[in-house]
């Protein structure tokens, strides 16, 4: 087939000419039995009307006798011509109708509304037949292709159905039917894989909005990468129910990495963060990154005295702690963070070999640098904890503190037991301080009270922690009269 206006040719069935954009009209296909019936029915009835008209022009003649023309017609004349031309009339409007009965039953749009009646009736293979022929004429008619793929979608055949409307899609993306169809066949078939990937193909947001449970967004950082003077907190934010999974050395992320519960702490150096949300449908996005650096000052390391070495007498651990700053420290090796010991006031070196390990950390997070001190506490005491140990047992037992060297109390309810804790240094005095516990029933509880026994001299005292940090002693027998 050729295009009347610029001679191209035409593939069967086009209805419009590549070369020149012109639309061609496409005359229907009528059915032959109809058409002849038709066409009988009509030539008789002119047949009828010319026979009429001959019969009727012919003047009344008598037997015998030769005819003679009237003047003028008769009235009755003059109503037979009128009747002729009405039935002239009435076949023309005959023939017309018949015409446009005949055209309109092969129009594309009569073959539509038949197949959307059959649709609603659920007589999808009816309509499909009739569809598939307008799809044929008209193969880029998106209303055709997406009644087509409902009725294949009815029918089960949902390969079909989706090849369809992946097609409708590639000429109009913003088709609600066709992306409503694709993804409940997707859904059917398992296969979300390709529901994220339809929906992150898809240019309208209203639609993906609908769809969001089904995709895999990569993360969104809410803190664009650069430069910052001051610590952040970078939160990480999915489309939809999932979990994210992220790394800060610049690795890619998988489902074995660190989870994102709460804002990461960016508070000092450089990081690369890395992130990948899954849905809860298995499905993973891409990895978003974004690369920050955090450059503020970073607190000193802390300053401790005394400085490590070797002692023989008790002495003091203090540490400066700069205004609203806090101090932290291990005794282990390990590092210290937010999650170890506080520094709270001066404390008591312990005896033996000791390392311990500080750090400052500002109020906004940022941890400064670690201080590590060595330590070796050698008395040289003239008795040792154990014999001291004894000692205050017997100064208990004899002032009735204890009725006996296992610390038995005298209401016979448990007993007391007395724990090493430091040696520390009173009035220019070396002692060993033990802290008091009741046990009872296999617990094991504190009193409040604590004890000193000087360990070059055997003697005990009760000892009492004053506001300025110092103790005062008392002795067992009268603590009624203390001694600083």
């Amino acid at each position: 087939m050729k295009c009347p206006r610029c001679g191209a040719d035409m593939k069967e069935g086009q209805m419009y000419c590549e070369h020149c954009g012109r639309e061609i009209q496409i005359v229907p296909e009528f059915d032959p039995a109809l058409e002849t019936s038709l066409h009988k029915a009509l030539s008789d009835v002119g047949t009828q009307i010319a026979e009429k008209a001959s019969e009727d022009s012919k003047p009344e003649t008598d037997a015998g006798q030769s005819t003679v023309p009237e003047k003028q017609p008769s009235m009755k004349n003059r109503r037979k011509e009128r009747w002729k031309v009405f039935a002239g009339l009435f076949a023309a409007a005959a023939l017309c109708a018949g015409m446009s009965l005949i055209f309109w039953h092969h129009t594309p749009e009569y073959r539509y509304e038949k197949a959307a009646a059959q649709m609603k009736e659920k007589s999808y293979d009816s309509a499909a037949e009739l569809l598939e022929l307008l799809v044929e004429q008209d193969p880029r008619n998106v209303e055709y292709l997406n009644a087509l793929s409902s009725c294949y979608y009815f029918e089960g055949k949902l390969e079909e159905a989706k090849e369809l409307c992946l097609t409708i899609l590639d000429m109009d993306a913003s088709c609600e039917d066709a992306y409503r169809r694709c993804v409940a066949i997707y859904e059917k078939q398992n296969d979300y894989a390709a529901i994220n990937a339809l929906m992150q193909s898809c240019p309208d947001v209203q639609i993906q909005s609908q769809y969001l449970d089904y995709m895999a967004n990569p993360p969104e950082f809410d803190l664009q990468s650069g430069t910052y003077r001051e610590a952040q907190n970078l939160k990480l934010i999915g489309n939809a129910a999932g979990t994210i999974y992220f790394t800060t050395d610049g690795s890619v992320p998988d489902e074995n990495s660190q989870v994102y519960t709460s804002p990461i702490p960016l508070k000092d150096g450089g990081y690369e963060i890395k992130a990948l949300f899954v849905n809860h449908y298995g499905i993973a996005s891409d990895v978003s990154s974004a690369d920050y650096y955090i450059d503020i000052s970073r607190p000193d390391a802390p300053y401790v005295t005394p400085l490590p070495g070797n002692y023989d007498k008790p002495v003091r651990i203090e540490v400066d702690v700069p205004d609203g700053c806090s101090v932290y420290y291990t005794m282990d090796k390990t590092e210290p963070t937010a999650s170890s010991t506080r520094y709270e006031e001066p404390f008591w070196l312990p005896v033996g070999y000791s390392t311990f390990k500080f750090v400052i950390i500002a109020p906004d997070g940022v941890t400064g640098s670690v201080t590590e001190c060595n330590y070796t506490l050698d008395l040289h005491p003239l008795l040792s904890m154990e014999a001291a140990s004894n000692q205050l047992l017997l100064t208990l037992k004899n002032a009735g503190v204890v009725n006996s060297l296992q610390g038995d109390v005298p209401d016979g309810d448990g007993r007391n037991l007395y724990t090493f804790k430091y040696a520390l240094t009173i009035n220019n005095h070396h002692y060993y301080l033990y802290r008091e516990y009741h046990e009872l029933d296999g617990e094991s509880n504190a009193t409040g009270n604590d004890y000193v026994v000087n360990y070059m001299s055997g003697e005990c005292y009760r000892a009492e922690k004053q506001e300025d940090k110092s103790f005062k002693l008392y002795a067992i027998e009268q603590p009624e009269n203390g001694q600083e």
